[in-house]
């Protein structure tokens, strides 16, 4: 891991972001829609966090430097009820939240993540080594890249994120928060194979 220690400017923009990680999908996705979706879940192993904040990156694999630059993305994680770190998701005791990615067609990876220990002047960032979780974004389309796992507490060598398919469990969960959409058209694109990072990603 990369441990960078945060300077002042760093710090208020991790405060300046969302808690949540789920984007709110647009009213209006349908077929027709320029754009695609790509939805899926975070879920965290353990009943409180580690850490105050999480970011998972994502980024385009496909096209120029303008496109990547322009779609790519993250979802930021504020693990704390008011001064008390504590899970804030959307089920399964607030441990599992809902992600909605709208972005241009093309190819994509979650490709990072880190955390931050403790919100604070003394906090660090900790960052991972760069793996891909895969997924494509197609013109008015939805599809679902499965669950992603979160093993805070994973030993060395033991993966620390497990991507699966909760397919019937999610879009449950999505028609609730989302009832707009027409979640029934998501196709299964569960991710099954990619970069690693050396044993870090596995997928079941």
């Amino acid at each position: 891991m990369k441990n960078i220690i945060l300077c002042l400017p760093v710090l208020l923009l991790l405060l300046g972001c969302s808690a949540s990680s789920s984007d709110t999908p647009p009213q209006n996705f349908s077929p027709q829609s320029e754009k695609g979706l790509i939805i899926g879940t975070i879920t965290f192993d353990s009943d409180k966090p580690q850490y105050d904040i999480y970011r998972f990156f994502y980024n385009a694999t496909s096209g120029d430097k303008k496109f990547k630059k322009r779609n790519a993305g993250k979802f930021i994680i504020k693990a704390r009820e008011e001064s008390v770190r504590g899970f804030n998701g959307d089920f399964n005791d607030k441990k599992t939240y809902l992600f909605v990615i709208e972005r241009e067609p093309g190819s994509y990876a979650f490709d990072q993540y880190n955390y931050l220990t403790h919100i604070g002047p003394s906090g660090t960032v900790n960052s991972s080594k760069k793996f891909a979780i895969p997924f494509e974004i197609k013109k008015g389309e939805i599809g679902y890249v499965g669950e992603l796992e979160f093993f805070g507490t994973a030993e060395p060598g033991s993966p620390r994120i497990i991507v699966s398919d909760k397919l019937s469990r999610d879009l449950f969960e999505f028609k609730k928060k989302f009832p707009e959409i027409n979640w029934d058209s998501a196709a299964n694109k569960t991710a099954k194979s990619g970069n690693t990072g050396d044993g870090m990603i596995s997928f079941q």
